[in-house]
């Protein structure tokens, strides 16, 4: 009875071991899926209200970061994307603007007369790089010792030697180039650069009074405030003349002369520029 009884037990054991090998398959099977669900999971999304907290939270992080600009050197510090500092295109605007130029003005390549006078232009500018403008020159005329010597020497008279007294005419002003200049991490100075063509009457000694002139030039205008500049000028006036005849010199032949002025003073234009 006993025996009957053991091997009854035996046999239920061998009968219920399969099934719970499956159950211990089962549960390791589930727990394979749980750590793999861990890393195949995608991360939580953001909500709504923290997307909309960001901008806010990054502003005042920047607004942290933020450096006072006083000098050109401060700039090298400004935090990324966290302040822009703007510089305007143009600190003195010409467009639709006079000009009004007043300067002392000095021939630079004659060898026989000292040529100094003054200047006097009118310009209006259509854009910021074009414009037209009226150049006026007068100037005096005083000997220099090498034409005293000269004429002492070989008899020669003061009219025999070619000479400008003034100019008038009319340009066209192009400024291609603009820039800055920084003195001493400490004042910005704007600048434009500039080249005239243009053409007009020059009054001489000569046989004819008036000789027609090409003229062409360049130079620079440095912003003092918006209405007020400091202005020089290099230009450069082609024109053909004929000696004064005198009982020594026959009939002189029709030469071409060129005359170099450089020029420097102040600017003025108006009216007052309305949309700066």
């Amino acid at each position: 009875m006993k025996l009957n009884s053991y091997l009854h037990l035996i046999f239920v054991a061998l009968l219920a071991a399969p099934q719970a090998l499956l159950a211990q398959q089962s549960l390791d099977d589930d727990d394979i899926v749980s750590v793999e669900g861990m890393y195949s999971t995608p991360p939580a999304k953001e909500t709504k209200q923290e997307n909309e907290a960001l901008p806010s939270q990054l502003k005042q992080t920047n607004q942290q970061q933020q450096t006072e600009v006083k000098d050109l050197k401060d700039l090298n510090r400004l935090a990324p994307f966290s302040e822009v500092s703007v510089i305007q295109k143009k600190f003195m605007p010409k467009t639709q603007r006079f000009q009004l130029f007043a300067a002392g003005t000095v021939m630079t390549n004659t060898p026989w007369y000292n040529n100094i006078g003054a200047k006097l232009n009118l310009s209006y500018n259509f854009t910021e790089s074009f414009g037209l403008e009226i150049n006026s020159m007068f100037l005096t005329n005083s000997e220099r010792e090498s034409t005293k010597e000269i004429k002492e020497a070989h008899n020669l008279l003061a009219e025999q030697f070619i000479y400008t007294k003034s100019y008038v005419g009319l340009d066209i002003v192009w400024s291609p180039i603009y820039g800055k200049i920084s003195s001493l991490d400490d004042t910005i100075v704007p600048f434009d650069m500039y080249f005239s063509l243009g053409g007009g009457t020059s009054s001489t000694n000569s046989q004819e009074g008036s000789n027609a002139t090409i003229h062409v030039g360049l130079g620079q205008i440095f912003a003092i405030s918006k209405s007020m500049a400091f202005r020089w000028d290099y230009s450069f006036n082609t024109f053909s003349a004929t000696p004064v005849a005198t009982a020594t010199s026959g009939s002189p032949e029709k030469s071409n002369y060129n005359d170099l002025i450089l020029s420097a003073g102040i600017s003025f234009f108006f009216p007052e520029a309305s949309y700066r």
